[in-house]
């Protein structure tokens, strides 16, 4: 349950936007001076979705204004409500006031904020959570992506290596056959060698090795 306090006086200058979100439990509280109890067009006005209950509050003189705002907070204060003043000039207030009680300039600030504000506050948290979402899915196809090129890099470099070794390995055994081909087949300047060395032995295994290739040869 809140008191909101107003001096009638000054109402014409306050904004009341949000005044309809008071419930109606709540109280607003017009400060007058005796005679003087007509509410401005403008405020009747903005008052016109108000679902509080409206009291008023008579004083004898302008002077007593803030007297009677002293009495009303510590009043209500006491029965533990939620009191608020709503003023225009806040050094008018005596410390009681300030201490006891929530002081506004602003009507809007005593319920909370406008429903407008709230909404743009909505609708901002929900385009900086879109913008979030979509950086996130960015950053993580541009990973995929990334990661795929780098895989199938890999893959080709290997490949390209086996085929590389496969075709060395090939060529090595190659060589290596015809070279054991050529051992095995002995030139006869190699047996004129050995027979001047004087190496009878070796002489004549080639010799021996040559007539089977020739023989082999004309099989």
């Amino acid at each position: 349950m809140k008191y909101v306090l107003i001096s009638l006086s000054e109402s014409s200058k306050i904004d009341f936007s949000g005044v309809e979100k008071l419930a109606k439990t709540d109280h607003l509280v017009f400060v007058y001076v005796k005679g003087k109890k007509t509410l401005p067009v403008g405020v009747k006005a903005a008052l016109e979705d108000l679902k509080a209950e409206i009291e008023y509050f008579e004083i004898g003189a302008s002077a007593e204004l803030w007297l009677a705002m002293s009495y009303l907070i510590g009043y209500h204060t006491a029965s533990k409500h939620d009191t608020i003043v709503i003023t225009g000039d806040k050094s008018k207030l005596p410390s009681k006031i300030t201490k006891d009680a929530k002081v506004y300039s602003a009507f809007r600030a005593a319920v909370g904020g406008s429903a407008s504000g709230t909404a743009s506050s909505s609708k901002t948290s929900a385009k900086k959570t879109t913008a979030k979402k979509s950086t996130t899915a960015k950053s993580s196809t541009a990973k995929k992506t990334s990661t795929a090129k780098k895989s199938t890099t890999t893959k080709k470099t290997t490949a390209t290596k086996k085929s590389t070794t496969a075709k060395k390995t090939s060529t090595s055994k190659s060589t290596a056959k015809k070279t054991a081909a050529k051992k095995k087949n002995p030139d006869v300047s190699d047996i004129i060698t050995a027979l001047s060395k004087g190496d009878t032995k070796s002489a004549s295994k080639q010799i021996t090795d040559l007539a089977t290739s020739i023989l082999k040869g004309k099989k």
